[in-house]
C-alpha cells in the first residue's frame, strides 16, 4: 500500500495528471453537493406538477367546491391550473371517481372550457363571501400572492462553498507535495537582488603627509667588506645517500584533517517476513532546520507466496533545496546479472549488486549520502541462488556540502 501511495505521489507531480485528478475530483464533489446535498427544490408550484394520483385528487375537490358552490371563474381557474395534463386527469377521475357521481362530473366539463384553458384570474362574483374588510374569503389579494423565491441566494452560497472546497484542496496539495521543498530563485533575480543592495565604499585614504629632506644631503661612505676565508670540508655522508632528504620529507608531511562530521547517521535492518518494509528518516540542521529525508524500500521481488522474497532495495534522499529525488537501486547478484530484471530496475535509479562491506555516495544540490552496505545474506528457499535476501544490514551517513 505504501509503494502505492508513494508511486501516485509521483505521478501526482507532473502537472497534467494532477490537472486530471483534481478535474475528476471536483466533478464528483459537485455532483455530490448538487443532488445530495443541495437538491432542487420545488415551491409555489401549479397543480400541474403534481404527481397523476395527486391530480385526480385535486380534480375531485375542485368538481366538488364547483357543485356546492356553482362558480364558473373558480371551476375554470381550478380546471386551467392543470395545464396539459387536464384532459388526461378528467379521463382518470372519470375511471376512478371515488365519491362523485357522474353528472356531477358531467356538469363541472359542461361548465368550463375545456377545449382552451384560459389564464388564471381571480373571480368577481358579487355573491361571494367577503370578510370585515370586504375580501373574497379564500382568496388573497392580488399584492398578498407569493412570488417565487429568487435563486440568488442559492446560488450565491453554492459558490461560496465550491470557493471554500477548492482553497482547501489547493492547501491539501501544497500541504502533502510543496511544503517541504524549497525552490531556488533564477540567477537573474539573485543579481538584481545583489545590485539594489546596499553599496559598500571602500575606505577613505588618508591625505599625504609632505616629506621634510634635508638642506645639504651627507655622503654616504662605504665601509669594505671583508669576506670570510672558504676553508675546505669533506662531504657529509647522509647528504651524499639521501637520508637527510628523507628525513626531511617525513617531517614535512601535514598531519591529517579530521574528517568531517556526519549531519545525521542512520543504520536499518531488513528480515525475511518483513513484507511491508520501507524505512524513512528525516534530519535537522544543528540549529533545527529542516535538511531533507532518506530513507530504504523494498523495490522488487521474485516468486509467489507469502512471504515476499525481496530482490532489490532503493535508496533514496531526498533535499529540501533540490527538485529531484536520487535514488539507487541495491540488486541481488541475481537480480544484477538477469538482464531483463536490471533493465527493469534501472529505469528507478543506478543500478548496484549487493556485496559486503561496499559503499556508494548519492548527491543532490546540498546534501551528500554515503551508503554502506554492512551485511547481506541470502535465503535458501528453492529459488535460483542468491536471488533474493534473508537478512539486510545498512548503514546511512549524511553530509552537507
Amino acid at each position: 500500500m505504501e509503494n502505492f501511495l508513494s508511486e501516485f505521489k509521483e505521478k501526482l507531480k507532473v502537472p497534467r495528471n494532477l490537472a486530471i485528478f483534481t478535474g475528476v475530483v471536483g466533478l464528483i464533489l459537485g455532483l455530490i453537493l448538487a443532488w445530495g446535498v443541495f437538491p432542487v427544490k420545488w415551491k409555489d408550484a401549479s397543480a400541474e406538477h403534481l404527481r397523476p394520483d395527486e391530480r385526480v385528487v385535486y380534480l375531485r375537490n375542485a368538481i366538488n367546491s364547483y357543485t356546492m358552490t356553482g362558480r364558473v371563474k373558480e371551476a375554470q381557474m381550478a380546471w386551467d391550473s392543470l395545464g396539459s395534463n387536464a384532459v388526461k386527469t378528467l379521463e382518470d377521475l372519470n375511471q376512478e371517481p371515488g365519491f362523485l357521481y357522474t353528472e356531477q362530473i358531467q356538469r363541472f366539463a359542461s361548465a368550463v372550457d375545456t377545449s382552451a384553458p384560459a389564464p388564471v384570474t381571480p373571480p368577481e362574483d358579487n355573491n361571494a363571501p367577503v370578510n370585515e374588510n370586504g375580501q373574497v374569503i379564500g382568496l388573497r389579494p392580488t399584492d398578498e400572492i407569493p412570488e417565487p423565491e429568487s435563486k440568488s441566494k442559492g446560488l450565491l452560497w453554492l459558490g461560496i462553498i465550491l470557493l471554500l472546497l477548492l482553497l482547501a484542496g489547493a492547501g491539501l496539495i501544497w500541504w502533502f507535495f510543496f511544503k517541504n521543498k524549497d525552490f531556488k530563485l533564477p540567477e537573474k533575480l539573485k543579481l538584481r537582488r545583489k545590485d539594489t543592495s546596499t553599496p559598500q565604499y571602500a575606505a577613505v585614504r588618508p591625505a599625504a603627509t609632505p616629506i621634510k629632506r634635508d638642506p645639504k644631503p651627507q655622503p654616504v661612505v662605504q665601509e669594505p667588506v671583508e669576506e670570510p676565508e672558504e676553508k675546505p670540508t669533506l662531504p657529509n655522508l647522509a647528504d651524499l645517500f639521501g637520508l637527510n632528504d628523507r628525513q626531511k620529507a617525513q617531517e614535512e608531511v601535514p598531519e591529517p584533517l579530521p574528517a568531517a562530521k556526519p549531519v545525521a547517521q542512520f543504520m536499518t535492518t531488513y528480515m525475511l517476513g518483513d513484507d511491508m518494509y520501507d524505512e524513512s528518516f528525516t534530519f535537522d540542521a544543528p540549529n533545527g532546520e529542516f535538511l531533507g529525508e532518506c530513507g530504504v524500500s523494498s523495490s522488487d521481488t521474485i516468486g509467489v507466496g507469502e512471504p515476499k522474497k525481496v530482490s532489490a532495495f532503493d535508496i533514496w534522499l531526498f533535499d529540501k533545496n533540490d527538485i529531484q529525488t536520487v535514488t539507487k537501486v541495491v540488486m541481488s547478484k541475481h537480480a544484477f546479472k538477469d538482464a531483463g530484471t536490471r533493465q527493469r530496475l534501472e529505469i528507478r535509479g543506478e543500478p548496484i549488486m549487493a556485496e559486503d562491506g561496499k559503499q556508494f555516495v548519492l548527491e543532490t544540490a546540498t546534501l551528500r549520502l554515503e551508503a554502506k552496505l554492512v551485511n547481506f545474506q541470502y535465503g535458501d528457499l528453492p529459488l535460483p541462488d542468491d536471488s533474493y535476501f534473508q537478512r539486510a544490514t545498512m548503514e546511512l551517513a549524511i553530509y552537507r556540502k
